[in-house]
């Protein structure tokens, strides 16, 4: 049975009623377990790890009360885990680390949004990749994934070319440097992340790529199945069309998490 680590609260009540709405849908796509990584800009007590205008008015909920309403569901005996995704900003790193080891979470996640001031994945920012060369955009990206998966902060790296979205794609061929930073993030035991998310995204191609997949592959690190739900319907979503790419690829496994100690499972 398969899991679904990614997916947001954000869009709904904060109610087990809500919360329950995502496992019967899970439960129908045969997902046997999920868990909830909540953005962490959304949280009050983490304002200071990103802290821009477009943070701000989302910061909104209280991890304390996030953590309470997935533990309440735990108790029922609900299959569900408790993650974070976080973004990796380098100037704070240590400032992550410090609002980490405040909480208890099954796993976190550490993606990158942001280059500096620029959030490339939002729909306001094309603009700004219009007048942008995105060969120095992808290189800067990748630079940034490879710190923070050398951080030691993480358990795995969501939507790892998460910098395709909007298909800005640099003219230079930089599959050589791609597969050196992947090849360095093999070193630090993090997990990568295969999403369907990117299919319901204007790029209109899972995270990752199938190409960077054969590299991940190559490298033999290991991987953590998503759906980056942020409403219920979304749950699963795809993931009869991701597994047989991944299995081309040559994955025989996913990873499970339970109180940030991670356990292989074959498809």
């Amino acid at each position: 049975m398969l899991v679904d680590y990614h997916m947001h609260l954000e869009n709904g009540p904060k109610t087990l009623e809500y919360v329950e709405q995502f496992l019967k849908v899970a439960e129908k796509r045969g997902i046997s377990e999920i868990g909830f990584s909540e953005h962490c800009y959304r949280f009050k007590e983490a304002r200071h790890l990103l802290d821009n205008p477009w943070a701000r008015e989302r910061n909104v909920d209280s991890v304390s009360e996030y953590l309470e309403l997935l533990t309440r569901a735990k108790q029922k005996g609900w299959p569900v885990k408790i993650g974070i995704e976080v973004d990796y900003i380098p100037e704070v790193e240590d400032e992550i680390r410090t609002f980490l080891e405040k909480y208890q979470f099954d796993y976190v996640f550490g993606s990158v949004h942001w280059i500096g001031d620029f959030g490339f994945d939002l729909k306001e920012n094309i603009p700004v990749w219009e007048r942008s060369d995105p060969g120095e955009v992808w290189r800067e990206y990748f630079a940034i994934l490879l710190k923070a998966a050398r951080s030691g902060l993480f358990d795995s790296l969501p939507h790892p070319d998460l910098v395709k979205i909007y298909s800005f794609y640099p003219e230079e061929d930089l599959s050589d440097f791609i597969t050196e930073v992947i090849g360095e993030i093999a070193k630090t035991g993090v997990c990568l992340e295969a999403s369907t998310a990117g299919w319901r995204k204007p790029v209109g191609e899972m995270y990752p790529s199938r190409e960077i997949l054969q590299v991940i592959r190559g490298f033999d690190i290991p991987i953590t199945l998503a759906s980056d739900a942020h409403y219920p319907e979304d749950v699963g979503r795809d993931f009869d069309r991701m597994i047989p790419i991944l299995k081309e690829a040559g994955f025989t496994e996913f990873i499970r998490f339970d109180r940030r100690q991670k356990t292989a499972e074959r498809f």
